[in-house]
């Protein structure tokens, strides 16, 4: 019977020991990432630990030996620490906090911005479209989920078919082919590897499909006689 209790008692020291060395200090003062939790993280006081959740949707990074904050998920790295606190959704937030897309692929330019589990509609600019996977908006053919044709509204033609109609580079990224908006001399298309990339022109500049580049309307008939008739009827 004493051989028995004895066991225990070291088991008991043994278990106690490991569950203090998962949440032990390694300096006296600072915030240390938790072992196996993306989301957590141990705070130090003295060498007292204190174990602490990130909100919900942001996870815990490392900044220093020591020091530390939660943060959005592309600006850390979770590694082997997969483990995260259960969801507490709201009806378009899947977290309290983050950027999470509408779920539309033909919509794929507005986001909703979730704080507090309050979600903000927010627009990236003309022609990108948000990208889960670093949190900014790029170029819709890039972002995964978002259908770039339906979203941009423009298909790009098969190369045998568009023979004369569009000016052809070869780049390290890929075909690139250039095609005028249908609908606005400010506005073309470049077709990277088949899909659409929609650019605009800055002030006072269209687009001159011989040359490639924004150009001066006076330098584009048809351009510079839509503007002229712009104008006129102003």
């Amino acid at each position: 019977m004493a051989k028995i209790i004895l066991s225990a008692v070291v088991c008991l020291a043994m278990f106690g020991s490991m569950a203090l060395a998962a949440s032990s200090c390694p300096e006296p003062n600072g915030r240390f990432a938790d072992p196996e939790q993306c989301d957590a993280y141990i705070q130090c006081t003295e060498g007292v630990p204190e174990d602490k959740l990130c909100p919900d949707g942001l996870l815990f990074h490392q900044r220093t030996k020591s020091t530390g904050e939660c943060t959005y998920l592309p600006f850390t790295v979770c590694k082997d620490r997969t483990r995260l606190q259960p969801a507490n959704a709201t009806e378009n937030c899947p977290r309290q906090f983050g950027f999470y897309p509408i779920g539309d692929p033909a919509k794929c330019g507005v986001y909703h911005n979730c704080a507090h589990g309050e979600a903000t509609l927010t627009k990236c600019p003309d022609g990108l479209a948000f990208n889960i996977d670093t949190y900014q908006c790029d170029w819709p053919d890039l972002a995964k989920d978002c259908n770039a044709e339906a979203f941009l509204g423009f298909v790009c033609p098969p190369s045998e078919e568009d023979e004369g109609k569009a000016n052809v580079d070869v780049t390290p990224e890929g075909e690139l082919r250039y095609f005028p908006h249908p609908n606005s001399c400010k506005k073309y298309f470049v077709c990277v590897n088949g899909h659409p990339r929609l650019y605009t022109c800055g002030r006072y500049l269209a687009f001159n499909p011989e040359s490639k580049l924004c150009d001066f309307y006076r330098n584009i008939p048809e351009c510079y006689a839509r503007l002229k008739d712009r104008k006129e009827k102003q």
